[in-house]
């Protein structure tokens, strides 16, 4: 009997232990992932414009992701799309005119989930969305 309460409270000290490093409390909040930008990590950086804040932050979400389709007779380059709280802004460059100040978070949403997710997505080859969410 009491090796199977051993075995219990190994077990349970396991379970608590393996939900705390992995960050799965609940009410615990997961501070930056690959795929978004939180407002921690912008208040974080000194930064001016949103280009700065993904150059800085997640530089992998600038770069171009290949070839898309043939555009007069050539490859065009696939392109990563802007959207600011739901509405498309454009391509990339937009970022540089966006003020870093009063954006809560940005979003990386892959091609694959953007239309699934956003409105006005074309159905040319894209890269990507970065989504931004400001406050309103």
């Amino acid at each position: 009997m009491r090796s199977i309460t051993l075995v219990a409270l190994v077990s349970t000290m396991l379970v608590a232990t393996a939900c705390a490093s992995s960050g799965s409390q609940p009410g615990r909040v997961k501070q930056s992932s690959q795929d978004m930008v939180t407002s921690v990590e912008i208040n974080a950086t000194s930064a001016a414009t949103a280009y700065d804040l993904v150059n800085r932050l997640r530089p992998s979400w600038l770069r171009s992701g290949g070839t898309g389709s043939m555009a007069g007779g050539r490859m065009s380059s696939m392109q990563t799309l802007v959207y600011l709280d739901g509405a498309k802004m454009g391509a990339i460059d937009v970022l540089r005119t966006l003020n870093a100040t009063g954006i809560k978070s940005m979003q990386w949403i892959p091609a694959t989930r953007a239309a699934t997710v956003l409105r006005d997505v074309p159905s040319d080859a894209i890269n990507g969305v970065i989504s931004i969410s400001t406050e309103k």
